[in-house]
């Protein structure tokens, strides 16, 4: 036997998520249990018995300050650091981003009031630049270098607006206005994403969730299979038919696929599907099937 035959290939050393201890998975399972039930809080007015209904950009603020600093726990600087645990410099990072959000969370209402996205105090001007980069690691830790370096290029124009050529030319700003902006209004890290995914998206994911473990999930599935089970190639328009049903009541691509396709991808690969189709099929489905009314 040859010595190439004998030489082991090394070991993938690379983990793109932590390995975390006992400590940091409460701490995780902590701040997600807090967004979600803070976020029924909001989502289903529950102030009204309790008196307490936080200002839009409160509410907003206080989401990032649960969910934002979750990226420097889950997520190592590096996947090749995957196995180290929380280091120093995560933990100051998880501790910084935390306690930037909740200092907005207390002076929302100074926010609006003073217009700080356009003149705000020199210390909060620090402060936007600090949870913006942040953010920005934030960004890099979870969806990679391309995706940050987008950000970065428009992150930056307005910097170089006056300087840039032909239609891309427009008026430059300041570092401290831009990064003020982009931290203190609700048109940038408050802007519409999160106001989509706090505001409507949790919502339809807890309803998601109530339908698939009370059955109701189950029962489209089952009005789609009597509809169209018996047909040519049924299971695939079962899929759409039941993802359909499914997401105007979720809302949730990713609850859509739980649901409908525990049983639809089987369904289709008993009769014949590729596995890959089947999912393909299902994942399509499932995504249009979001935008089906209400």
């Amino acid at each position: 036997m040859s010595s190439a035959d004998t030489q082991v290939e090394p070991a993938n050393t690379e983990q793109r998520f932590r390995r975390l201890t006992p400590f940091w998975q409460w701490v995780l399972i902590i701040l997600s249990v807090a967004s979600v039930v803070f976020s029924a809080y909001q989502v289903f007015n529950l102030g009204r018995f309790t008196g307490y209904v936080p200002i839009e950009n409160q509410y907003f603020y206080a989401i990032v300050a649960l969910l934002l600093p979750t990226a420097f726990i889950v997520f190592p600087v590096s996947p090749k650091r995957g196995k180290e645990g929380m280091t120093w410099y995560d933990i100051l990072l998880f501790l910084a981003t935390g306690a930037i959000c909740l200092i907005f969370v207390y002076y929302s209402i100074d926010m609006l009031d003073e217009g700080w996205e356009f003149s705000a105090p020199e210390e909060m001007q620090w402060l936007s630049l600090a949870l913006v980069l942040l953010a920005i690691e934030g960004v890099r830790r979870t969806g990679g270098g391309v995706v940050t370096i987008i950000i970065v290029i428009f992150a930056v124009y307005p910097l170089v607006a006056g300087d840039m050529p032909g239609v891309l030319e427009g008026t430059s700003e300041t570092l401290w206005d831009t990064v003020a902006y982009y931290a203190l209004s609700t048109e940038a890290l408050i802007g519409i994403p999160t106001r989509a995914f706090a505001g409507l998206v949790i919502g339809f994911l807890l309803f998601g969730v109530a339908l698939q473990y009370t059955g109701g999930g189950q029962f489209f599935l089952n009005l789609a299979f009597s509809l169209l089970g018996y047909v040519r190639g049924g299971p695939a328009k079962v899929a759409i038919f039941a993802s359909g049903l499914m997401g105007s009541m979720s809302g949730s691509v990713i609850t859509n696929v739980l649901t409908t396709g525990a049983l639809s991808i089987p369904a289709m690969k008993r009769i014949g599907f590729k596995p890959h189709v089947a999912g393909g099929v299902e994942a399509c489905a499932s995504t249009g099937g979001v935008l089906m009314p209400p």
